[in-house]
Order: C-alpha cells, then structure tokens, then sequence
C-alpha cells in the first residue's frame, strides 16, 4: 500500500494512494450496490466528531501509524454533511482477529489541519456481515476511545 508523502505546491497535503483509488472506484460500486440495499459511500455520522488535529494530513498519517493504526482500504467512503470527501480511513484492533475495532476517518479542512471522526464497530476481519450490517456500531464510544488515545500521547486537538 503507497502512501505519497509529499506537498502539493500550494502546501497542502497530498491523499494517499488508497484513498485516491477508493475515492475513484467506490462510486461506481455504490451505483452497482444500491439498487440492492447496498453501499460503498456513506454520510459520515456527526455523532463520530472526535475534533480538530492542529496538524497537516501527513503529520496525522503518521501519528495514526505511532498509534497502532493502520490504513483501512475496505472502508466505505465518507462524505462529509458540507460535500467534502474522506481524505483516510484507518483501524486500530488489539490482534488481526480480534472481534472489535476502532474506526477513524480523516478529513482535510483546507485549513492544514485534519478533522477525526471515530467509531466502535465489529472487525470486517471477525465477524464481516455484523461489520457491513452495522452491528453494535458505536459512535460514542469510538468518539470517547479515540480522545483518550490522542490525549494520552498528547497529541493536541480542538473540540469546535
């Protein structure tokens, strides 16, 4: 899995190779899944506001990676409720087969720095149907999770 590390020339951060992969293809795959009950896009829940990450896309890429983190290519994609796109999704689990995991996705602001958002959910790796279905989803507890994480490694972020 690539992940391009580098600056676009105004600045900005780039998108990873995942996410400019899934930002192409899942449309097409939702327009496929739909007409069946399907989805591979989704509205991103505001109930899942972690906060603001005072830092740039790859700063916080980084971070998640330091944090036992890993890039999540399987992830529906988010839209965010004023249009924006998914700019990352990523799990934490305690194992590879654990039943549980912490979901993050990423947002840029245009403003370099990064909005989280977070949830509890079943491992698509477990229990994969429970996964898709949404079961046990967790909004809060994701949220609460993902806080205390970014605090006790104090990585500094705003609640807006």
């Amino acid at each position: 899995m690539a992940t391009i590390d580098r600056t676009t020339p105004d600045g900005t951060d780039t998108i990873d190779l995942t996410t400019r992969v899934r930002r192409r293809l899942l449309p097409a795959l939702h327009r496929v899944k739909e007409p069946f009950g399907g989805y591979a896009i989704c509205r991103q829940h505001p109930e899942e506001y972690v906060g603001i990450v005072k830092r740039g896309l790859d700063a916080v890429r980084s971070i998640l990676e330091d944090l036992a983190f890993e890039p999540e290519p399987i992830a529906s994609l988010k839209v965010h409720d004023d249009g924006r796109r998914s700019a990352g999704s990523w799990v934490r689990r305690e194992s590879p087969l654990a039943p549980w995991q912490l979901h993050v996705t990423l947002f840029r602001t245009g403003e370099g720095t990064v909005e989280v958002f977070a949830h509890r959910e079943y491992s698509w790796l477990r229990h994969p149907y429970k996964h898709y279905t949404q079961a046990g989803w967790d909004g809060r507890g994701g949220v609460e999770r993902m806080r205390a994480i970014l605090s006790t490694h104090g990585v500094p972020f705003r609640i807006e």
